[in-house]
């Protein structure tokens, strides 16, 4: 699973990537905060929908289960839904995914994070991963717009939220994301083309499926380490979270150690 990415850049990049878009109210840039945004907390974050006109507004990392009925434990499994396997959208009728396989958007990103488990070092390692020649990409994602019960005043609003779509990883994802229940996953890079046309209005399965499909090489991924991005130390050099650290230069370089094979995830 994805629970970390960067967005540090400035909203113009967005303005300039999709002309006309029109920008919410309550959507600023925060570049010194969203050098790094985890899922855990279930942070606002600005994403690019088409909702009759193609927008850019806050919503919230993790669908809502609307399922669930009890409005506490509804907030509480959210985190269970901050990622959506996109081979399951499609082929999988009875998922929730493909109940909200037309509520496509875009999730705005510099880079993601990623821990890699590393023989020698007592906790994992975290890595930036970015599209290499690409100062912003967009990772596509399914949104959903709910109706949820303040827990203090009893009042009803309309609460919009997003989950990130992952795909099997290619072989340098593999090889970061190595460790843990939901290994050799990563998120569905794509192409510029399939960005844009991820939010277009006429986009059917069929052309959905295509996009499923698309599996970035590993050549056009770039990968660094760095210090720490979830906890409170500071990193020792003084830079921003997503600043290289070489680890003592103790660190395995890739294709300078085993690989693992390419193979299928399971689907579930």
């Amino acid at each position: 699973m994805c629970r970390d990415i960067s967005f540090h850049s400035d909203i113009e990049m967005v303005i300039r990537d999709f002309e006309g878009i029109k920008l919410v109210a309550g959507v600023t840039n925060q570049s010194a905060d969203m050098i790094h945004v985890t899922c855990e907390t279930m942070p606002e974050h600005p994403i690019v929908v088409n909702r009759q006109v193609l927008a850019l507004t806050n919503m919230s990392w993790g669908v809502v289960p609307t399922f669930v009925t009890d409005p506490r434990e509804r907030q509480a499994q959210r985190r269970n839904y901050v990622n959506a396997r996109s081979e399951r959208v499609i082929d999988d009728k009875t998922s929730y995914w493909h109940k909200l396989r037309n509520n496509r958007c875009l999730i705005p990103a510099t880079g993601i994070f990623e821990h890699r488990k590393v023989k020698g070092f007592k906790n994992k390692i975290p890595y930036h991963i970015s599209i290499a020649g690409r100062e912003q990409f967009y990772i596509p994602a399914l949104y959903q717009v709910s109706k949820e019960i303040d827990s203090q005043t009893g009042e009803i609003y309309s609460f919009a939220s997003f989950s990130m779509l992952t795909r099997e990883a290619n072989q340098k994802m593999m090889w970061i994301h190595n460790d843990g229940d939901h290994k050799h996953r990563m998120p569905l890079f794509l192409t510029k083309e399939m960005e844009q046309a991820w939010v277009m209005d006429d986009l059917g399965d069929d052309d959905m499926d295509e996009i499923f499909h698309c599996k970035i090489s590993s050549d056009d991924l770039v990968h660094y380490p760095v210090f720490s991005i979830r906890g409170s130390k500071a990193q020792p050099d003084g830079k921003d979270k997503d600043a290289f650290y070489d680890w003592g230069g103790k660190l395995p370089e890739y294709g300078a150690d085993d690989l693992p094979p390419l193979e299928q995830s399971s689907l579930f």
